[in-house]
């Protein structure tokens, strides 16, 4: 049976319409990886009794201290929104040793709704 490795991303995280929010960095050099990739995200309402949309991606890094930028292709992983939902999103990315998961919350200034997560990616 293959391992599972889940990093907690983030708790309680509270977004307003525009604003983003990234991850420390994610290790991904020693975990056991077959290529399976999953975002966990469980999603509340926001402090106006709804949740927003939230869209997630990655930025990823040849070295842990490095510049983290977005690798070449698309590096959307997904979106979430209503509220009191569990989102499990898979996707594949690109084949680097750390990676941290961007989520950004739709909308500007008081237009779309703000949303509280919590999120772990899944890496089997």
């Amino acid at each position: 049976m293959a391992k599972i490795t889940v990093w907690p991303l983030f708790h309680h995280q509270s977004l307003s319409a525009g604003d983003s929010a990234t991850s420390g960095k994610i290790d991904l050099r020693y975990c056991a990886n077959q290529r399976q990739f999953s975002l966990a995200i469980n999603t509340c309402a926001g402090t106006n009794g709804t949740a927003g949309t939230t869209i997630f991606s990655y930025i990823a890094s040849s070295t842990e201290e490095g510049s983290y930028t977005a690798p070449g292709g698309s590096v959307a992983i997904g979106t979430a929104g209503t509220t009191g939902t569990n989102n499990i999103i898979d996707f594949s990315p690109v084949l680097t040793p750390f990676m941290k998961i961007i989520s950004a919350q739709t909308g500007t200034g008081t237009s779309g709704s703000d949303t509280k997560f919590d999120a772990e990616l899944i890496v089997q």
